[in-house]
């Protein structure tokens, strides 16, 4: 489609490194949008230079990776590197942007943003894509640290968005939370986060087992994740299906851990560890799956998020089975694109509904799919997201 009125020339702020996190949520934005006429930067962690930048370009986007040396500084975490940060600002100030659309409050993303903002009058769009301070069960990303940190975390990722001129939110918990500061309502754009449906796409079952040397007779739940806390809440439920069936195996597309309910001998031989994947093979992997997982814990955290791997397992086209917590939990059962479940007992009955019943299995493939390919689907979404920056330059919507 032809590029709208409006800013042509964007910069993307990112906090996490490049294939970590919020990187897929700009990553699949910006090419998108570059596939419709507009100039997007994307500013983002580098995995491994210290020293250097590197800047490529793929897809239509531009692509800086900034230095990572010191990016995990006094035990805050990501973000508040001592070299990535002068760097970004400086190359925010230096070069010609219309519009900036920083995604979430880290240092490496605020200073130079609000400072662009300021300095050069550059319109500020600020995503909120987690819950990352004080919340009212301890369950904060940055929570665990000390009290000085939470206290620092929840300060920055409330101005940044204060500050802002509009806010797009993942989820509608954080939309509320938005409103709550006192921001107005109609400066803020709930959009989700959508399905790659141009780079996974639903596999052949067969080939896929074979090439990773999986049984044909294996009914596979795959997950997707750095962590595993959420997935151990189904520990009871899986060792209980798998006295009952002993087909039943889960595979985990993620770090090994060693330290986990789920490596307790009862189970072991029912868990498959893929080990960390590169983005290009992931569909590989879950084409080799009969459906996917997606549990969490009813938590402040999980009740305002939207994990990235929800849009991977609807493009696969496989049925996900979601705990009853947040917005996609109402994604899946309004589209019907799996089944929810309250605790393990649900679990299990979803479970075995798909295993006896290959045909709603793939029904609920199908659905999952086709979400993927149309609200779900990255076009669609970044139709939203154009509208956002047209209103901010006053073009019609």
């Amino acid at each position: 489609m032809p590029a709208p009125p409006g800013p042509r020339n964007i910069l993307f702020l990112n906090h996490n490194s490049r294939g970590v996190g919020t990187f897929y949520r700009c990553w699949h934005l910006a090419r998108q949008l570059a596939r419709s006429g507009l100039r997007v930067t994307l500013v983002t962690g580098s995995p491994n230079r210290r020293i250097l930048a590197r800047s490529s370009s793929e897809d239509g986007v531009l692509i800086t990776e900034t230095p990572n040396l010191l990016t995990n500084m006094y035990a805050l975490g990501s973000g508040y590197g001592a070299i990535g940060i002068p760097y970004r600002v400086v190359y925010s100030l230096r070069q010609r942007f219309d519009l900036i659309h920083a995604f979430d409050h880290k240092p490496n993303v605020l200073l130079p943003a609000v400072l662009r903002s300021k300095m050069k009058e550059t319109p500020l769009v600020a995503d909120w894509s987690d819950w990352w301070g004080q919340t009212t069960d301890g369950t904060g990303l940055q929570e665990r640290k000390a009290k000085p940190v939470v206290r620092l975390e929840t300060f920055m990722e409330e101005y940044i968005h204060t500050e802002a001129d509009w806010v797009t939110t993942i989820s509608t918990g954080l939309r509320q939370r938005a409103v709550s500061l006192g921001i107005p309502p109609d400066r803020i754009s709930c959009i989700p986060s959508g399905a790659p449906d141009d780079l996974i796409m639903p596999l052949d079952k067969t080939h896929c087992r074979a090439e990773l040397q999986i049984s044909p007779g294996t009914f596979l739940l795959g997950y997707v994740g750095i962590g595993i806390e959420d997935l151990e809440m189904m520990a009871d439920a899986l060792l209980l299906l798998r006295r009952l069936r002993k087909n039943l195996k889960l595979g985990i597309v993620g770090p090994v851990e060693t330290v986990t309910q789920l490596n307790e001998p009862a189970l072991r031989e029912g868990i498959t560890w893929f080990g960390r994947i590169p983005f290009h093979r992931l569909s590989l992997y879950l084409g080799a799956c009969d459906a996917f997982v997606l549990p969490m814990r009813d938590s402040t955290v999980n009740r305002n998020r939207w994990p990235n791997k929800f849009g991977d397992y609807i493009a696969a086209g496989r049925p996900v089975l979601c705990s009853n917590v947040g917005d996609v939990a109402r994604i899946v059962e309004s589209e019907r694109c799996g089944l929810v479940w309250n605790d393990g007992s649900d679990l299990i009955s979803a479970i075995e509904s798909l295993v006896d019943d290959p045909g709603l299995a793939n029904e609920l493939g199908a659905r999952a799919r086709y979400v993927a390919e149309h609200q779900l689907s990255w076009e669609a979404l970044s139709r939203q997201f154009v509208a956002v920056y047209r209103n901010m330059w006053g073009g019609a919507t």
